[in-house]
Formats: C-alpha cells, sequence, structure tokens
C-alpha cells in the first residue's frame, strides 16, 4: 500500500484515494475489475496481478480489512469559496446514491465519498464520462460530465468536507434567504 499509504489515507497530495474505511463491497468489486483489465490503471493492475490478491478470498479479506480501518479524518480539501454551489449539485447528483453524509451504501457497491481528498475528487469528477460510464449510472455521468469547472471545483470541495465536524457552507449567499443558488449547467 504505498502509494496509498500505510494508513490506506491516500497520497498526501490527495492524489491518490484513500480506501480506508471504504464500502467492502465496492473495493471488492474494484480489484476484481482492475485484475480483469475492465477498469485501467497501470499501478492497480501490477497490484491485483501480486500473488497476494490472486483468490477471491484474498480480495475479500483486503476488502474487509481496509473497510475497518478509521477514514483520513483531514483530507486535502479545496479553497471553501462555493460550498453552498457544492451542497447543492451534491444533493441533486450525488445524495441519493452516496448519502447525505457521503457513507456511500454498502448492499449496491456504492462507494463512501467522505473522506477522500479535493484532488482526486475533482479529477474523478473531470472524468467522469470517460472513467465510469460502464460502472455508475449514466444519470450520474452525464451529470458530471456536463458541469463547468465552477461546479466541479464547487461539488469535489462539498464533497471533501464530509465526514467532518466543521461547518460545510459558507457565509455567503442566499441561504439566508432559505434558497440556494441554481447550479450554473443548463
Amino acid at each position: 500500500m504505498v502509494c496509498h499509504q500505510p494508513n490506506a489515507w491516500g497520497s498526501p497530495d490527495g492524489a491518490i484515494p484513500g480506501l480506508a474505511g471504504q464500502q467492502e463491497r465496492y473495493l471488492e468489486r474494484q480489484l476484481i475489475l482492475f485484475r480483469s483489465g475492465a477498469r485501467v490503471d497501470t499501478a492497480m493492475q501490477i497490484v491485483t496481478a501480486h500473488t497476494a490478491v490472486n483468490s477471491q478470498d484474498e480480495i475479500l479479506a483486503l476488502a474487509h480489512y481496509l473497510g475497518a480501518l478509521d477514514p483520513n479524518p483531514n483530507p486535502v480539501r479545496g479553497s471553501g469559496k462555493h460550498l453552498r454551489l457544492g451542497q447543492e449539485l451534491y444533493a441533486h447528483i450525488c445524495a441519493a446514491c452516496h448519502g447525505v453524509g457521503g457513507q456511500g451504501e454498502a448492499g449496491n457497491r456504492v462507494p463512501r465519498l467522505a473522506g477522500q481528498s479535493y484532488p482526486y475528487l475533482k479529477r474523478q469528477i473531470e472524468a467522469a464520462a470517460a472513467l465510469h460510464k460502464d460502472l455508475a449510472p449514466p444519470e450520474m455521468t452525464s451529470a458530471l460530465g456536463s458541469m463547468r469547472p465552477q461546479e466541479e471545483d464547487a461539488l469535489a470541495d462539498y464533497i471533501s468536507r464530509l465526514g467532518n465536524s466543521e461547518g460545510l457552507l459558507d457565509s455567503s449567499g442566499p441561504e439566508r434567504e432559505g434558497k440556494y443558488p441554481p447550479p450554473l449547467s443548463p
């Protein structure tokens, strides 16, 4: 786990995802996809070709181990400038499957988003249509693929703060009137 670090919190710069606390069934599925070549990442394909994860039982044991670890309590975050927009986008695009707090859903292999770092999330959102086209609902990939850069930034920043006790919302904006700003995408 050199890339993901010994604590499985991901790389210090936030580019490599945290695996600690991730949904076990999601981890199991991703390891199988990397091993089969259905999901492509050279480093992960080398890892999944290793004899230590050569059987279904070994994959299940690794997924269980990683899922039982505490997630990163302090992932890399964005600027915090557009958290209200990020919250609105998350509520409309992500919360139904990933949960209001970003915990994911074990039964349907929906990944935990809480505790992931901003740079990783931003990269995943930017490449959503290509990376997840065969792995995620088309509604999700379509919505993420059509976002403007400010929306991608706001959503990634908001998600990077889920699971944390700090306040998530910026203090400026229409929330005083009980309204959220509309998403920028048409």
